[in-house]
């Protein structure tokens, strides 16, 4: 019989926020992105990136997020 586990969920979702926090890191000393004014939202285990940054940067934010969190991302960026 399945049994859903726990310990697995919980881990996952921690694993997941420290995804969250690597990526905000990552893009927060990304010397391209100086300009770039983003917070990172973990919303039930999805990704919302939000705030502001210059057009041309848009593109290497949404790479640098897949990057770490796969397609788990929504990219609410305004461009500047």
């Amino acid at each position: 019989m399945f049994q859903p586990s726990a310990v697995s969920f919980s881990t996952s979702i921690a694993s997941f926020a420290g995804l969250s926090a690597v990526l905000s890191s990552t893009l927060a000393y990304s010397v391209e992105l100086c300009d770039a004014k983003i917070t990172v939202v973990d919303d039930c285990g999805f990704i919302v990136l939000e705030g502001e940054a210059p057009l041309a940067s848009l593109a290497r934010i949404s790479e640098i997020a897949a990057s770490i969190v796969g397609s788990k991302f929504c990219n609410l960026i305004r461009p500047v």
